[in-house]
């Protein structure tokens, strides 16, 4: 019973310490540039395959009261190659508060590649 026991409790410990470093693969490395109402994003494959991006989502949160400013979404269905890079702007309607957070995520056929931008 001992030997059931102990061997559970290090399986269980053995699959969360691993679960983790699962999360860590990026396929689409994502760089966030703003620019007055709208962000400069910079797309680049990672991978050794080429890959489908589909469609882009960006949301500005005000970092004072935490509420949801801004929603943007760009189809892009647009493939590239390894080591290639991607270009693209996303503008919000309204203007932006002084402090803002940005978040972007990139749907492509691989998964999903996300990134935050802080504006103290």
């Amino acid at each position: 019973m001992k030997l059931i026991t102990r061997s559970a409790i290090a399986l269980v410990f053995l699959i969360a310490l691993a679960t983790p470093l699962r999360a860590q693969n990026p396929d689409v490395a994502i760089r966030i540039r703003p620019a007055k109402n709208c962000f400069s994003i910079t797309l680049k494959n990672l991978r050794t395959s080429a890959v489908a991006v589909s469609v882009a989502d960006m949301t500005v949160f005000d970092q004072k009261s935490c509420k949801r400013v801004c929603v943007a979404k760009v189809p892009l269905d647009k493939k590239f190659a390894p080591c290639q890079t991607l270009d693209f702007r996303i503008c919000c309607e309204k203007p932006l508060p002084p402090s803002y957070i940005c978040y972007v995520r990139v749907h492509h056929n691989f998964g999903i590649n996300e990134e935050w931008f802080f504006q103290p």
